[in-house]
């Protein structure tokens, strides 16, 4: 079909066709249009975007006259592929704004920073855990009031969990100030 019987065909202008041509979006043979394959072509290609305007076209050409007969519709679609390419495309876009929002106010950590803090407090309770002996030995073996012995152990006990403390709340001090 020539372009121009297609243009009607589909119930566009001349110049509508051409722009299609010039996309890429007719299925062109011999010279000729493809009506099936450039239809779903298309079809396929559609920017769900334009779908208002291309309603809005249509309702002015049948207000003037120009209405399509039942053999010539307009081609519609949802460009199915174009559509959810480009949903996933602007989803994936939201969501790294979304990351990179939470992450700047301090909501979200880079995971490998995240291992890397819980690696040094694990070493310091590890290392805090395996001094205690050394250092309480002698103290608790010449102590013989019981409530002594727990206070003693209690100290030091929140000594550890007060460096740990400190060691994560510098880490969150130092992601505020970047």
């Amino acid at each position: 079909m020539s372009q121009s019987a297609f243009a009607a065909h589909i119930g566009v202008n001349r110049s509508h066709v051409t722009q299609l041509k010039n996309a890429d979006r007719l299925v062109m043979e011999d010279g000729k249009v493809d009506v099936e394959a450039s239809i779903k072509r298309i079809e396929d290609t559609k920017d769900p975007a334009k779908e208002g305007v291309a309603k809005r076209h249509q309702q002015e050409r049948s207000q003037k006259g120009q209405g399509q007969t039942d053999k010539a519709q307009p081609v519609s679609g949802t460009g199915s592929r174009f559509q959810s390419a480009k949903a996933r495309r602007e989803e994936a876009n939201a969501e790294l704004t979304e990351i990179e929002l939470q992450t700047r106010r301090g909501q979200l950590l880079v995971a490998d920073e995240v291992r890397l803090a819980v690696a040094d407090g694990d070493t310091i309770i590890r290392n805090r855990l395996e001094s205690l002996p050394d250092i309480l030995a002698p103290q608790l073996a010449a102590e013989t009031d019981e409530q002594r012995i727990r206070s003693m152990l209690m100290d030091h006990i929140e000594s550890l969990l007060g460096d740990l403390s400190r060691s994560f709340y510098d880490l969150g001090k130092e992601k505020e100030q970047l």
